[in-house]
């Protein structure tokens, strides 16, 4: 289920009278690029990233293929700890108040006009294949406003994109839309052809079946897992019953001396609330067994072509999420471990297997790792964010950059300071 409703020389054709921009640039480099990233982190529990290579996880394969194959990041962060900010800056390499992207909404610039008029020709995957030659392609979750009436709806397709998958607005895992090049389809509640981890997983294999074997590719997949409605795949729905948000040593105390909206929390938490915590900490896990799957497939897929050894493999995630961590409901937006903290591994030609690297990260980095990969002058960029493949390649162990985290969330003004060895909150 999810094939494409054009062949592919149809999709390319059409994707070019849309957007004659899109026309490729000159080849950089050779190197393949394959960039997925799930929806929120799996906990609010900080240690995270060490649990994906120790503890139990819902992503046993991605952690045997991607980071027991490469290097985990166990500081990696992003400045915004909501969707859209989030989005943007890994899309663009910038801090929120450089891309304006502010909150979720068309108001706030998540996909709207300006979003698309300004930021959109200067994404790293528009320079990908504008300037280096790739074949880009993108399937999943964009940002949340996308498809909007008032923005272009689905009939818009950002500059940059060879091939386009993307769901309109927010997660959802049935009954759902999707933009192929500009054209909409709509999906039911039939597993077996309408669950959309699934159905990234098809349209994604069916990418690397078809695309140009002269040119390198680069593939974005965004899975809307684990956001809520924390929908499983039938086979996945009772699994880890034994499994409880963590019980870490912020979990169901009271916030005192933090931000002003952290100290109106309900302390101590009723038992129906812990309850409620833990069933959901239980289902996110639950749909990110499909993400795992879908990890295996592709990666095997690139094996069986002989196209691994010739590929960087990002995981990542947009933000974290918290599950009773000072006594907060389950939600992201507070500059905070348990927030703004994500996993990160990454595998590829010259990086080491079995590496951990402390060294601090933020998702501003992403853009500028990648174009530095493909062999493009980051530079020549408008990109706040720095390329830290001199990490991945062991060149240069020691960078020691500070992030900023200013997300001028819908409610409050808010910031902090991270560097390698502090952290300061609130600004």
């Amino acid at each position: 289920g999810g094939g494409l409703d054009l062949a592919p020389d149809a999709l390319i054709q059409k994707q070019q009278k849309q957007k004659p921009n899109n026309q490729p640039g000159p080849i950089c480099s050779s190197q393949h690029l394959f960039f997925l990233w799930s929806k929120g982190s799996l906990t609010g529990d900080h240690t995270y990233t060490l649990r994906l290579i120790t503890l139990q996880t819902p992503l046993k394969k991605t952690k045997a293929l991607i980071g027991e194959m490469g290097m985990t990041f166990s500081s990696a962060y992003v400045p915004s700890a909501l969707c859209c900010p989030s989005r943007a800056s890994i899309l663009t390499g910038k801090y929120p108040h450089n891309h304006y992207v502010v909150n979720n909404t068309l108001e706030g610039n998540c996909s709207s006009i300006s979003w698309q008029k300004i930021q959109e020709p200067n994404t790293f995957p528009a320079i990908l294949r504008s300037k280096c030659g790739y074949q880009t392609f993108f399937a999943g979750k964009y940002l949340n406003e996308y498809g909007a009436p008032d923005a272009g709806g689905l009939e818009h397709v950002p500059l940059g994109w060879s091939y386009w998958y993307a769901l309109e607005k927010n997660s959802k895992y049935y009954n759902y839309t999707l933009s192929i090049n500009g054209k909409a389809r709509k999906h039911g509640e039939n597993y077996s052809v309408d669950y959309l981890t699934d159905v990234l997983a098809n349209v994604s294999l069916d990418f690397l079946g078809y695309k140009s074997n002269s040119e390198p590719f680069f593939m974005m997949i965004s899975t809307p897992a684990p956001h809520s409605p924390w929908t499983a795949a039938p086979q996945y729905q009772k699994a880890f019953q034994n499994v409880f948000a963590p019980r870490n040593k912020n979990f169901n105390i009271h916030g005192m001396n933090k931000h002003w909206l952290i100290r109106q929390a309900k302390t101590p938490m009723t038992n129906s609330s812990i309850q409620f915590l833990d069933n959901a900490f239980r289902k996110r896990w639950q749909t990110l067994l499909s993400v795992d799957d879908l990890v295996e497939k592709l990666v095997k897929r690139l094996e069986f072509t002989g196209e691994l050894d010739n590929t960087y493999i990002f995981y990542t995630s947009d933000n974290g999420y918290h599950t009773g961590q000072f006594s907060l409901p389950i939600d992201k937006r507070q500059l905070y471990e348990f927030d703004i903290k994500v996993p990160l591994l990454v595998r590829g030609p010259g990086i080491k297997p079995n590496q951990t690297s402390k060294m601090l990260v933020a998702n501003i980095d992403l853009g500028p790792t990648i174009l530095d990969i493909a062999g493009y002058d980051v530079n020549k960029t408008q990109m706040d964010g720095m390329s830290f493949l001199p990490i991945l390649v062991s060149i240069s162990p020691s960078i020691n950059p500070e992030y900023r985290f200013d997300p001028r969330l819908m409610f409050s003004s808010h910031g902090s300071v991270r560097t390698r060895r502090f952290s300061k909150h609130p600004l």
